[in-house]
């Protein structure tokens, strides 16, 4: 079940896109609340899950036994609006994961993603000590079977990776939406905020040499270094497909 502050995050990305008569797909959508959440907003809501089988969902269609990491079972550009909510941690393969989003998705169509925010000055820090990122259940018992590891946070994703992939999709980033902030979290970004904002734009653009990439980091550092991305526990974000 997704937390409320992030069915709250969803509508509020959405608050600013036309909904009357367009398509919106919630991919491995779990009991179904975000659309629930969504039903009187006037879209055309569909939804998917990873089981089998299950139950219906108070008119809204559920599409069961749909594997993110297989063809997903819609034509190309089939959605002005796809949601891939606390999902893309689950998954061992992110390319293919969203190469079959912006397929399905029109042109001009967005993709809200939201995911554990590993970028975070509270996963940077608990990764100096660690050496590993801090996400909710970060360790996968050892006795789980393979076929239920999809249940856990075995795969996140940092945003620089999920930055590049996206544009390779020609799936733009056009804003960070917002999320939970923990008052620790705001402490951290007052004692390290201006640091690593100072060395973050040492690595992306004073060592880069290629004029091109220091532009395509230039756009980077904009939202690597935003505060949200530096303090929220949740990364929410809008995409926006463009066309060929």
């Amino acid at each position: 079940m997704a937390a409320p502050f992030l069915i709250e995050a969803v509508n509020a990305m959405l608050a600013d896109l036309p909904t009357e008569r367009k398509a919106l797909l919630d991919v491995s959508c779990k009991e179904g609340d975000v659309l629930q959440a969504l039903q009187a907003r006037g879209f055309l809501l569909r939804g998917t899950n990873y089981e089998p089988a299950g139950p219906g969902l108070n008119g809204i269609p559920i599409d069961y036994g749909v594997n993110l990491l297989d063809r997903l079972p819609y034509d190309d550009a089939s959605f002005d609006v796809v949601l891939l909510i606390e999902v893309i941690e689950h998954l061992e393969n992110h390319r293919t994961a969203l190469g079959e989003l912006a397929r399905i998705l029109k042109p001009g169509g967005v993709l809200i993603l939201t995911t554990p925010n590993i970028m975070r000055l509270n996963s940077r820090l608990h990764f100096f000590w660690s050496g590993y990122h801090k996400t909710k259940r970060r360790f996968i018992p050892f006795d789980t079977p393979l076929d239920q590891a999809h249940r856990f946070h075995n795969y996140p994703i940092d945003l620089p990776i999920l930055y590049y992939l996206c544009n390779q999709y020609r799936l733009e980033l056009e804003r960070v939406g917002k999320s939970k902030i923990k008052a620790y979290s705001r402490l951290l970004f007052g004692l390290f905020g201006l640091p690593v904002m100072a060395y973050t734009w040492y690595t992306l653009l004073w060592r880069e040499k290629n004029p091109h990439q220091k532009q395509e980091n230039r756009r980077l550092s904009a939202w690597l270094l935003n505060p949200r991305t530096l303090m929220e526990d949740n990364l929410v974000l809008r995409f926006r497909k463009h066309a060929p």
